[in-house]
């Protein structure tokens, strides 16, 4: 999982997914915020209505450069689950993610180091005792990211992405390669004129279309909808979003889309309520 989504870190779009909950693609905070809480509901369906449950709460804190510190989670009961620290060198880079489970100890760390210019050379892994468990260095041209190698702490190559930019430095290809250098996946990505992602056309080894995921938006550019479709054209998953009056999603619900009595229905499966903190 980790190698396809380390793609989608290097847009040079407004998205960004928390590294301890979060909704797929949440936009980032916009204003001078403190704090933010999101709850995940349980969705279940009796006598053809919809009932939600609170099942996580994410709450996370950031500094007054709108830099994330802190991210934390906690269960329906409000117990801590784990709690994830964020620090930044003095160019204002993340240089450490440590994770904490619910005693307070370390479950794992990630280390970054960078060149002299600021860009991301590489990522180290650690578990809770401090032994390295991965690692992943990248190879840049100018700011961009050109490839991203994994290795295993006993420095086995484990996987391999590749990345391709336009003459505007947005990303147009992407692709992800198993340890003996075999494709797994090919992704193509388009933009609107603004530099606002449309979509991610993702093909297998075989150059077959398997995925197709679809990005529309409000007149401010905000996201309205995410979409998947499948290998045969049809949708599966549709992600819509809500906004407040700064341009911040208060909500959004995923629904799975399927064939039922010879009709197309939406059923809802996920969703998430985000409140914000002001300074």
């Amino acid at each position: 999982m980790k190698k396809f989504l380390s793609a989608m870190m290097f847009f040079a779009i407004c998205f960004c997914g928390f590294t301890n909950g979060s909704s797929f693609f949440l936009p980032r905070p916009f204003g001078n915020v403190k704090s933010y809480t999101e709850t995940r509901f349980e969705i279940v369906t009796k006598f053809g209505d919809y009932y939600r449950t609170p099942k996580t709460n994410y709450f996370h804190e950031f500094n007054e450069d709108g830099m994330e510190i802190r991210s934390s989670e906690f269960n329906a009961a409000g117990q801590i689950v784990n709690k994830i620290e964020y620090t930044y060198n003095t160019d204002g880079n993340l240089f450490s993610q440590i994770c904490y489970d619910d005693t307070g100890k370390v479950f794992w760390k990630i280390i970054t180091s960078y060149d002299e210019n600021g860009i991301k050379t590489e990522d180290s892994e650690y578990d809770g005792k401090d032994n390295l468990t991965g690692k992943s260095i990248y190879k840049n041209e100018g700011a961009n990211p050109v490839e991203e190698i994994y290795y295993n702490s006993q420095g086995d190559l484990i996987w391999k992405n590749t990345f391709k930019y336009s003459d505007s430095n947005l990303l147009e290809e992407s692709c992800s390669y198993f340890a003996n250098g075999r494709l797994d996946t090919r992704k193509v990505y388009k933009y609107d004129s603004n530099g606002n992602l449309l979509e991610i056309t993702s093909f297998n080894v075989f150059d077959d279309l398997v995925e197709r995921e679809v990005y529309t938006y409000n007149e401010d550019s905000t996201l309205n909808e995410y979409t998947v479709y499948g290998l045969d054209g049809k949708r599966r998953t549709r992600i819509f979003y809500k906004y407040d009056e700064n341009k911040n999603c208060v909500k959004s619900t995923t629904y799975n889309v399927a064939q039922k009595f010879g009709t197309t229905v939406n059923e809802m499966i996920d969703q998430s309520d985000f409140e914000y903190n002001y300074r």
